[in-house]
């Protein structure tokens, strides 16, 4: 099923652990999750937390017969691979799901995501899956999902590490940068590189610049590493993303609205939120 225009969907925006409370509903509670679907029909996928769930019943819906999901997971903390269980094509025969990321801490990616599978924290083991499942390691590099669309991959700092991404769709571009810590005053190289000119950027703005100095290697940034980015890299739209789930609806208004001051084309992402790309 094809598009005229790329469609990127956030499917969660908050991090660490999902939130329903009541304070939070504009920028919802799900975990790390973003969809994309490009203009030719594939499905792109960036990082599987509780908000796959959603994804993965509407993807599964569209299919009875053979189809591709490609899904890149930034790193293996639990707010990033949580919804994996609960990804309705998981249980299609037909359906084959390519997941990308990186090895930590001498875990190996495959390992690290069959170990939801596992008794007594899910009922399910991998041999009950029935999609097909590939998992490719990623580290410095780029990889093509079809004739003109490519991810390309760069670690930055995280706790056990994680990977940026940048996924390109022949002349269009969204990067994908989250659970990143940037030294005091200073911005990491790669992943201004990495984020050079791109129509799309998402960045982790976990904690407010107040609260930042008292998380010190907690592995996040705020809106002030996320514009300094934008800005330097070139980036046309900065989305900001992976928010506290301590912090309400109205602090992260405040957090976009201080973050406008700094770099204008910038908006707080939330559950939901769609935005086009049309194809070059």
């Amino acid at each position: 099923m094809s598009n005229t225009k790329h469609i990127v969907t956030f499917r969660g925006v908050r991090g660490s652990i999902p939130t329903d409370d009541p304070d939070k509903t504009h920028f919802g509670g799900n975990t790390s999750c973003v969809e994309v679907k490009a203009a030719d029909g594939s499905h792109i996928i960036f990082d599987s937390g509780t908000g796959i769930r959603a994804v993965g019943n509407q993807i599964a819906a569209q299919h009875d017969s053979a189809y591709e999901i490609f899904l890149f997971l930034s790193h293996t903390h639990w707010d990033h691979i949580l919804g994996l269980p609960f990804f309705a094509p998981i249980h299609q025969s037909f359906a084959t799901i390519r997941i990308f990321g990186p090895e930590r801490a001498g875990v190996s990616l495959e390992k690290s995501v069959w170990g939801l599978f596992q008794s007594p924290y899910f009922p399910l083991a991998p041999d009950d899956i029935e999609a097909s499942i590939t998992f490719t390691e990623l580290n410095t590099g780029v990889q093509s999902i079809t004739d003109t669309y490519t991810v390309a991959s760069s670690p930055h700092p995280h706790p056990n590490g994680a990977l940026s991404y940048r996924l390109n769709l022949g002349e269009r571009s969204l990067a994908f940068i989250t659970d990143i810590e940037h030294t005091k005053d200073h911005l990491v190289p790669a992943v201004v590189e990495i984020c050079k000119d791109v129509d799309i950027l998402i960045h982790d703005s976990h904690f407010t610049p107040e609260d930042l100095p008292e998380h010190h290697s907690w592995g996040h940034s705020s809106w002030q590493e996320a514009t300094a980015v934008a800005s330097r890299s070139g980036a046309k739209k900065l989305f900001l993303f992976h928010f506290s789930p301590n912090y309400s609806d109205d602090d992260v208004y405040a957090m976009e609205k201080l973050a406008r001051q700094e770099f204008p084309n910038t908006v707080a992402a939330y559950q939901g939120l769609t935005e086009e790309l049309t194809p070059a």
